[in-house]
């Protein structure tokens, strides 16, 4: 088994890029209104992107969902089965390059993650202080760049999860007001 790998300075890191990719996109994208801002990590936190979700957005991909896609579900229903899809938004991937460093840093991790087995504690440890670095980017984030501000709603969304462990981030990570925001439309979804 390889050394763990040194977390040293990653959650700064993290935090540079979320804020260089959120003034990046807020500055080409002004008119759109941001409902969540969520960290988009590929399995086993090798990299990281970004997934931004507006309400202009969301209405797009349901208009396109509708018309180049023949679902026979209304716009509403659409919209509200798609808004917590961080694949499906037009700002999916965007400024990827901005994430660079801080994805050769994860990626250079899974050496060590080869080196152990399924069943190692290791093995959960390193994906668990992956995790809350990430939780601790986005609220050290909100603090500094948003002002503390309630909203956008920020969380960490791996595509392919559940809605019990994307409940879990975003309790992590917003006031009990935007969790029971997330809640209420989420239960709208069918």
């Amino acid at each position: 088994m390889l050394a763990p790998p040194n977390y040293d300075n990653l959650m700064p890191e993290i935090v540079d890029a979320l804020t260089l990719h959120y003034r990046t996109w807020v500055a080409e994208h002004s008119g759109e209104k941001i409902y969540a801002y969520v960290i988009y990590p590929v399995p086993l936190i090798a990299a990281i992107g970004m997934s931004v979700l507006t309400e202009q957005g969301l209405k797009q991909v349901a208009w396109e969902y509708k018309t180049k896609h023949g679902y026979e579900q209304s716009l509403e229903q659409l919209a509200i089965n798609l808004r917590w899809s961080v694949a499906d938004t037009p700002y999916c991937g965007d400024y990827l390059e901005i994430f660079d460093s801080v994805n050769e840093r994860l990626e250079g991790m899974l050496s060590y993650v080869d080196s152990l087995e399924l069943d190692d504690p290791a093995f959960d440890t390193h994906y668990e202080t992956l995790e809350s670095t990430l939780v601790r980017a986005l609220n050290y984030f909100r603090l500094e760049v948003l002002g503390g501000a309630t909203r956008p709603i920020l969380y960490v969304d791996f595509g392919d999860m559940s809605d019990e462990d994307r409940l879990r981030f975003i309790k992590l990570c917003n006031t009990p007001e935007m969790v029971n925001w997330y809640i209420a439309t989420n239960k709208k979804a069918r």
